[in-house]
């Protein structure tokens, strides 16, 4: 196969345009995950967003859509300044057509119209397992193995309250809940229940609560510690933290563009498209 010749590359800058290719996307999400894209998370996610448009670069092959590399806007802040952000999600390619670097080819072209902005910018997600050699060797990302999702015990609470009083001071950036328009975007995320208010949001998960975001690290000490809380934190051997029970490990990563150093981050579950 000619790829340049049968495959036809389209980039996407618009919502109104991304959703006439829904029906394709769909298609072709049925077939790399094995269940149906939900059409209501699809729209929060691409066309409800208040950050703006999405960034997606789509291949067509005899007008079927067989790969997919997305963004959606998601800017992230400090105290000092707001930064481009784009969380990625969604990276498909048909099984028929994965030798033809259609992977590098699509991101590439969305970083391309990142690089572009010509202003400090970041790309951020979380790769599982099988994305993670092509995102590091081919997209160029930094990744990290150190951030896990764990349960805390009360006695740690002290420790993990320094923790986030030392990111939030050292100016980390993160997701700014304060800002009423993305509180309700995001805590409308189809198929959940949960608020933001008084710097931290949470929401019931099973016999326990996940910490979705927090802004004011001494409101840990006001959650009802009968139930066990979940949250995102980085854990290595250099970690006070390292007695800390895992529930299961949560690979972080990113590329920077115009950017001439290495962002801190203080990586939250409300900037994962999971939680």
């Amino acid at each position: 196969m000619n790829i340049n010749e049968e495959i036809e590359l389209i980039f996407i800058e618009s919502k109104e345009e991304l959703l006439t290719y829904f029906l394709g996307i769909s298609e072709l999400f049925a077939e790399t995950f094995g269940k149906p894209l939900d059409k209501e998370l699809w729209e929060w996610a691409y066309l409800n967003n208040p950050f703006g448009e999405p960034k997606v670069a789509i291949s067509m092959h005899n007008k079927v859509v067989v790969g997919h590399y997305a963004v959606i806007p998601m800017n992230i802040e400090n105290k000092d300044k707001e930064l481009c952000g784009f969380l990625s999600m969604t990276t498909m390619v048909s099984l028929s057509f994965r030798k033809f670097g259609l992977f590098q080819l699509l991101a590439e072209m969305v970083y391309e119209r990142i690089q572009c902005l010509d202003y400090p910018a970041i790309v951020f997600g979380f790769p599982n397992d099988n994305s993670v050699p092509g995102f590091k060797k081919r997209l160029g990302w930094t990744i990290s193995d150190d951030y896990k999702v764990v349960t805390l015990d009360p006695k740690q609470i002290p420790d993990v309250v320094v923790m986030i009083e030392s990111m939030l001071d050292e100016n980390f950036y993160t997701l700014n809940m304060e800002k009423e328009y993305i509180n309700s975007w995001r805590t409308s995320k189809p198929n959940q229940a949960w608020s933001y208010t008084n710097k931290i949001g949470t929401k019931e998960i099973g016999q326990g609560l996940d910490l979705m975001h927090i802004s004011d690290a001494n409101k840990l000490n006001l959650l009802n510690y009968n139930k066990p809380i979940n949250m995102i934190l980085p854990i290595n051997k250099n970690s006070n933290l390292n007695d800390l029970q895992v529930s299961f490990p949560y690979r972080f990563g990113y590329r920077v563009f115009n950017f001439n150093h290495e962002p801190n981050l203080f990586v939250q579950m409300s900037m994962s498209d999971i939680f």
